[in-house]
């Protein structure tokens, strides 16, 4: 069964054994406790054995259009081996990610230059790794999985533009179930909120949470309040369509999500689009529009895409966007963005994303509903990161960061 960052193994990348040089300076983190169903064992769970067939017959045909000609050009402006993740501070200052935990500071027209070790309490095992960054103000966020097997999210002051790791906080942390489908983005949205995603616990159709059937903070899109006095917080944001239910589903904005390692906010509709990485069958990306109330129930475990899984099928669920299915060497989308650029004209308001598996780089047009290749085999993208110029950078594991260009 196809999974992020799975193949990315077979690189054999060398994780630092660099130690802490200080524990984190925490006020006590927002915890998220495991789910761990109890009622049959792993091996016989009806959803595992149900990921361990083959895709029904009847599902509908590939609606992606193969490449003809490139539409667009790649410069590899930040070589970087074991890219994951980028975050932009100014037009010509960013931070780059590795998977280890290792983290770079570019300058435009410079190469990605070394600033903090966190190898030493990254794990790197199947989606582990350091997955996300983003920076507000004067302060990097980072997201990964530690050496005990939690996502965190930490927040690390910036002085002079280097993150002090003695001053970090440790603002969030998910016991996680599993070593799969450990999130990925985080994101400030056009509300103030901060969001991020964490996957539905793993376990192969989502086996290891029985209940499917009430939001939960795995499987979901989760909404925080963030509050920067004396000692960064984060709490429930308080009109949540959950808030006031029990802990975890209080966070959560949408859910019913597998693996939503990649998710973004159109710059100019606000429209949030959310790529989620399918079972055995079916990729999907589902765009919700902006300002909404939020509890859309996404589907996951009750449906892949559109086709049935687990059932049952009376929920009150929001069906995907778009979907494609797992033929011809795709099987894992990577969310991307609504290009709302100048360089690229001919794809202003189209959807930017791309397939790991495929080594891909697609657009999806809203107007035709078509999806169509604009680049393959160039590129293993693992992120799509908007520059503050609005032109676009596709993250590639392999080589580090690209600048898309019109052909």
């Amino acid at each position: 069964m196809p999974r992020i960052l799975i193949a990315i193994l077979v690189l054999a990348l060398t994780a630092g054994a660099c130690a802490s040089d200080s524990g984190p300076a925490t006020e006590g983190p927002l915890t998220i406790e495991r789910i761990f169903r109890d009622d049959v064992p792993w091996p016989e769970t009806p959803e595992l054995q149900l990921s361990n067939v083959p895709c029904p017959a009847g599902l509908d045909v590939d609606t992606i259009k193969p490449l003809e000609s490139a539409e667009i050009t790649l410069e590899l402006v930040a070589p970087l081996e074991g890219a994951t993740t980028m975050a932009f501070a100014s037009s010509d200052l960013a931070f780059m990610g590795t998977r280890e935990g290792r983290i770079y500071q570019w300058v435009e027209g410079g190469a990605p230059e070394f600033v903090m070790d966190l190898s030493g309490e990254t794990t790197t095992e199947r989606d582990q790794g350091l997955l996300g960054l983003l920076v507000r103000e004067d302060s990097l966020f980072v997201y990964r999985t530690d050496t005990k097997d939690d996502s965190v999210l930490e927040e690390y002051p910036l002085s002079a533009g280097i993150p002090v790791r003695s001053d970090r906080f440790e603002l969030l942390r998910a016991d996680q179930p599993s070593k799969e489908h450990n999130g990925g983005d985080i994101v400030f949205g056009p509300d103030g909120n901060l969001y991020l995603t964490i996957g539905d616990g793993g376990g192969q159709g989502g086996a290891y949470i029985t209940n499917r059937v009430v939001a939960t903070a795995f499987g979901g899109l989760l909404r925080l309040n963030y509050e920067r006095d004396d000692v960064p917080t984060l709490t429930a944001a308080p009109d949540n369509p959950y808030f006031g239910d029990d802990p975890g589903s209080d966070l959560t904005w949408v859910w019913g999500l597998r693996h939503p390692y990649r998710f973004s906010f159109d710059s100019a509709t606000d429209d949030l689009w959310i790529a989620d990485v399918g079972q055995q069958c079916v990729e999907e990306v589902t765009v919700l529009p902006g300002g909404g109330l939020g509890g859309e129930h996404l589907g996951w475990n009750a449906v892949e895409g559109t086709r049935e899984f687990m059932g049952p099928l009376d929920l009150d669920l929001t069906p995907p966007t778009f979907t494609y299915l797992h033929s011809n060497g795709y099987c894992a989308v990577i969310g991307g963005h609504v290009y709302r650029g100048s360089a690229m004209p001919e794809l202003v308001g189209q959807y930017i994303f791309g397939d790991y598996c495929k080594q891909a780089i697609l657009a999806y047009d809203p107007a035709t509903d078509e999806i169509r290749e604009l680049q393959r085999g160039s590129v293993t993208p693992v992120a799509f990161v908007v520059e503050p110029d609005g032109e676009l950078i596709v993250v590639d594991f392999v080589a580090g960061a690209w600048r898309l260009r019109q052909s």
